[in-house]
């Protein structure tokens, strides 16, 4: 699938890992309601535990990858814009959750000063 053309040409672009793992977390859900996995563990699995753990990773890599700010912002409104369509409403309170710990993921090794 890398081998693709515009697929290898994007990849070359600076922040496509930010925008691969933005639309893993949008496509996921979808997954778990597929494979038909009770909400309970959708939710406490992948809504607070998988995500949470892509959210600072995706914070590190804005760093690492010396981003600007606002790529902070497409993970969480890529999540929520997907829970829009079909999950509850209350779901979207992750998308704050993720942009807080894409901020935790930001500061590092600053987080206890």
């Amino acid at each position: 699938m890398l081998a693709i053309p515009p697929i290898h040409k994007l990849n070359q672009l600076q922040a496509m890992p930010i925008v691969w793992w933005s639309l893993l977390v949008a496509i996921l859900p979808f997954g778990f309601s597929l494979f038909r996995i009770p909400i309970v563990w959708r939710v406490g699995l992948l809504f607070i535990v998988i995500n949470c753990i892509i959210s600072y990773h995706v914070g590190r890599l804005i760093i690492t990858l010396k981003l600007p700010r606002y790529w902070l912002l497409m993970l969480p409104v890529v999540f929520c814009l997907t829970i829009i369509i079909k999950f509850a409403k209350y779901n979207l309170l992750f998308g704050i959750i993720y942009l807080i710990f894409e901020i935790f993921g930001l500061m590092d090794k600053q987080i206890y000063n």
